[in-house]
């Protein structure tokens, strides 16, 4: 298997599994100071595979946290 096919396998695989293991979490239950948005560091403490450039493409207006609207767009 060529490096460039097994790069593109793992970039796949974890972008599945970081929704699917966000998919279910509540909003709620990640804003763990109840501030009405997360940030990255609530969020990987409760979903450890979301990455910080999956984060970061979920933040549409970059104010360095997750509403809730973009929060479930992570989710997807």
């Amino acid at each position: 298997m060529s490096k460039r096919l097994f790069a593109a396998l793992v970039a796949g695989a974890v972008s599945v599994s970081t929704a699917a293991l966000a998919q279910g979490v509540a909003f709620e239950d990640v804003d763990s100071n109840a501030d009405g948005v997360v940030s990255f560091e609530e969020i990987s403490a409760v979903i450890t595979t979301v990455t910080e450039d999956a984060f970061k493409a979920a933040d549409a207006n970059q104010d360095g946290s997750l509403d809730a609207d973009e929060f479930e767009s992570i989710q997807q």
